[in-house]
């Protein structure tokens, strides 16, 4: 039997979201692009393929979101993605009793199939032995999805930020755990700055008709 995967996605305020591009996009155009690109994540909800999908949020219009998505919504009042993770892993544990417990982010705009890959990467492994999965983004320094078996999530300490890829992998490496990166395109783009936006340019185009891209210098 394949193993089983929770998605928990942390989704903060919409409203807030994208900050560092404020200058590229209203607050509007913003919270919209938000909001599509942490749909693509979460997937239709009409599918049903047994995978729990769980929402972190400290916000009430995300929570009502989750939920019309059909995902389970767990409340933090901790601020920050770490402490977030951190404060609700146990609350994470108890909605499921799924085998691994991916960390996806929610401005993944081409993750059209998170549990599909990671599903098809741990199970291209031997069934023996501890192992991480991390997919990196494209410069090879974020942690853009973390699956971990349910007993290492119960453990890990979250680093996420500037360089959590190797944050992540040492953190693996002193618990004896072996560390296989994704290499998948789908999961290396996300959007955090300006140089990020032409990669997903025809992405943007088509969830925000009323943005007017930036003229090339």
């Amino acid at each position: 039997m394949p193993d089983r995967i929770a998605l928990v996605i942390p989704v903060r305020s919409f409203e807030h979201g994208k900050s560092r591009l404020a200058d590229r996009f209203t607050p509007d155009q913003r919270s919209r692009l938000a909001r599509a690109m942490a749909e693509v994540v979460v997937g239709p909800r009409d599918v049903d393929d047994g995978v729990g999908t769980i929402i972190v949020c400290n916000d009430d219009s995300v929570a009502h979101w989750a939920r019309s998505r059909a995902a389970t919504v767990v409340i933090t009042d901790a601020t920050g993605l770490n402490p977030s993770l951190t404060a609700t892993r146990d609350s994470v544990l108890r909605s499921t009793d799924a085998d691994w417990v991916v960390v996806a982010h929610a401005d993944l705009p081409l993750a059209t199939d998170i549990v599909g890959v990671i599903g098809a990467a741990i199970a291209a492994q031997p069934r023996d032995g501890d192992r991480v999965l991390i997919a990196t983004d494209r410069r090879r320094d974020g942690t853009n999805v973390l699956a971990l078996p349910r007993a290492t999530f119960a453990r890990w300490e979250f680093m996420y930020g500037p360089g959590s890829l190797e944050a992540h992998r040492a953190q693996a490496k002193r618990l004896g755990l072996q560390v296989i990166e994704i290499d998948d395109a789908s999961l290396a783009i996300d959007i955090d700055t300006h140089d990020d936006l032409h990669a997903v340019r025809d992405f943007i185009a088509r969830v925000l008709p009323d943005w007017k891209p930036a003229e090339p210098r």
